[in-house]
């Protein structure tokens, strides 16, 4: 028995032997290395992670190479096509070579090849600061990656990497030869340089408008920007980790400089460099970030010299509506309903450079102009920018027509709604008034310091208080700001009498913002980054009965605040407690008159 047992267990003891032979010589050994494959191919943990990090990497980077390429106006079509479709291929081809190695580092080269030729073509038409594929860029991208976690990088870069890569050129030509032989005069000058330094400054600043004022010794200059005239501002050091970059103001020109200057900008828009009859006009164009920007010239005679204006076209930003421009919501939404009367006058003001044209454009395009035809009143000599479903109407002076005479005329086709801006004739005031106390819907923009002194205008101009108290619907007002810089704005502590002012406690504000004293990279030093509106509306019973009585300006004001009048100045500081603005920009805005 134990003999067949043992037997047994020999037996099996066998066939496992057997058995563990012949797994021997069938299992394959192995491999220590996860880079190779067999030719028909397969998976290893490795190459699919480098594979997918290879693809992560390619779509991040085809992607802005498409959105760059369009914003700097560089065939993005083109680019787009080259940064995507070699990767693509090489890709699919990676998973069939029989080396991991191989297909990754053809996937490399589909990935990086087109994206290094991309900046050979672009890094020549940008900034130092913002070339890509370079030891700076490198510096930078690792500063990006240690701020994440408080550790602060000097990326080293020079003060004129601030300043935009822009291209002069001719535009007021006749013809392409034309052009083209002002920009071959215009290099030759010596103030090429200067004047291209010059207008970097102004586009860095978002400046709409360039000054240069010749005095005794030296020349003045000055930019426009938000609507505020200052010296350009110059990068002077880099902040550290405890302390804000600092800029200043640019030192005036010295007029030897500045007569190059001139001469060069004179070339370019057509005129002789010593030629100083009179008052010069002419244009050419600024080319930034692939897209050019036209400029007007203007230089007139002055006490002391000339006085050089270049005036930049910026990009047009579209309000389409009440929201687009900041309007508050019961503001935006009394105008709404005044807009579907059928007959009345709505009066919109503000002082000169507050962006008047722009609000009586959203106005005007709130109207239902599809059911009631519109007809602007406007003068031939400075039309305004048109309106879908509005018909110009214009007169002339240098032809003998008047605004009356042409808006009798115009009446004829039965207009029920009438539009004018800028009003400033008496008699087209009174006519206007009396179709608004007919039929019509009249809406007239003016030249006022807020909404009750738009009315007190209208009435010491001569117009009729019973007239203007029966068709007032009421009187929209606004101011522009200028936004504090979101990037340098600092920090302070309101004292005690500013607390009291703004019937607020310490715990309710600790604190507010103001500009800073340097200003940054992101507002070209002027502390200050674009603009926004601030609104009041006067409109009720109460207003048209202290019209019809006759009232002063200042018994106007309360009864307009009796129907519900919120002064600018109190939206104003509801923007600071906001911290959009500060306190200086209101006093400086408030201190401005029309």
């Amino acid at each position: 028995m134990r003999s067949n047992r043992l037997s047994a267990c020999g037996v099996l003891a066998i066939a496992m032997q057997g058995a563990v032979a012949m797994a021997d010589d069938t299992w394959p050994t192995p491999s220590p290395d996860w880079l190779d494959r067999p030719v028909g191919g397969g998976l290893a943990i490795v190459p699919m992670v480098t594979w997918w990090l290879l693809v992560v990497c390619w779509t991040a980077t085809s992607d802005w190479v498409t959105r760059d390429s369009s914003k700097r106006n560089l065939q993005p079509n083109l680019w787009g096509a080259l940064s995507a479709f070699p990767f693509f291929l090489l890709a699919i081809v990676a998973w069939l070579v029989p080396s991991a190695i191989a297909g990754q580092a053809l996937m490399l080269l589909g990935w990086l090849v087109p994206l290094f030729i991309y900046a050979g073509k672009r890094n020549p038409k940008v900034p130092e600061s913002e070339k890509i594929l370079t030891g700076g860029h490198a510096r930078r991208a690792l500063a990006g990656f240690l701020g994440r976690f408080g550790i602060q990088m000097d990326v080293g870069d020079e003060p004129a990497d601030a300043l935009p890569a822009i291209t002069l050129l001719p535009s007021g030509g006749k013809d392409e030869a034309e052009n083209k032989a002002r920009a071959e005069a215009a290099a030759a000058t010596p103030g090429l340089e200067e004047a291209k330094k010059l207008l970097q400054q102004a586009v860095a600043a978002r400046a709409s408008t360039l000054l240069l004022e010749w005095g005794p010794a030296m020349v003045n200059v000055r930019n426009e920007v938000d609507g505020v005239w200052m010296a350009p501002r110059v990068f002077k050091s880099r902040g550290g980790r405890r302390s804000p970059e600092v800029w200043a103001d640019a030192p005036p020109l010295e007029r030897p400089v500045a007569d190059a200057v001139a001469a060069t900008l004179k070339v370019l828009a057509g005129h002789e460099p010593k030629e100083r009859r009179g008052q010069l006009t002419g244009t050419f164009a600024v080319q930034s970030d692939g897209k050019p920007r036209n400029c007007r010239l203007t230089v007139r005679s002055a006490q002391g010299g000339e006085q050089l204006l270049v005036q930049v076209d910026s990009a047009a930003v579209l309000f389409k509506g009440y929201d687009d421009l900041g309007v508050p919501k019961p503001i935006a939404e009394r105008v709404g309903e005044l807009m579907t009367l059928e007959k009345g006058v709505l009066l919109v003001s503000s002082p000169r450079g507050n962006g008047l044209s722009t609000t009586f454009d959203v106005v005007v395009l709130s109207c239902d102009r599809l059911l009631r035809d519109f007809i602007s009143i406007e003068d031939a000599a400075a039309p305004p920018r048109e309106i879908q479903n509005v018909k110009p109407v214009r007169y002339d002076a240098r032809s003998g027509t008047t605004p009356v005479s042409v808006l009798e005329t115009a009446m004829r086709e039965y207009p029920r709604g009438i539009v004018t801006r800028d009003l400033t004739d008496k008699e087209l005031a009174i006519k206007l008034l009396e179709l608004a106390d007919d039929q019509q819907m009249v809406i007239i923009s003016l030249r006022a310091n807020d909404a009750v002194d738009a009315v007190a205008r209208l009435l010491a101009a001569g117009v009729p208080q019973d007239l203007l108290a029966r068709t007032l619907l009421g009187s929209l007002s606004q101011r522009l700001v200028r936004k504090l810089c979101p990037k340098c704005r600092e920090q302070f502590v309101p004292p005690p009498d500013l607390l009291a002012k703004l019937k607020k406690t310490a715990e309710e504000l600790p604190f507010l913002q103001k500009p800073s004293e340097h200003g940054c990279r992101l507002c070209a030093g002027s502390a200050y980054f674009g603009r926004t509106a601030i609104f009041e509306l006067a409109s009720g019973a109460t207003l048209r009965q202290a019209i019809a009585k006759k009232a002063d300006p200042a018994v106007l004001r309360q009864a307009a605040a009796k129907d519900g009048l919120r002064p600018m100045r109190d939206e104003g500081l509801r923007l600071v407690l906001e911290n959009v603005t500060g306190l200086e920009e209101l006093q400086r805005v408030f201190a401005t008159k029309s």
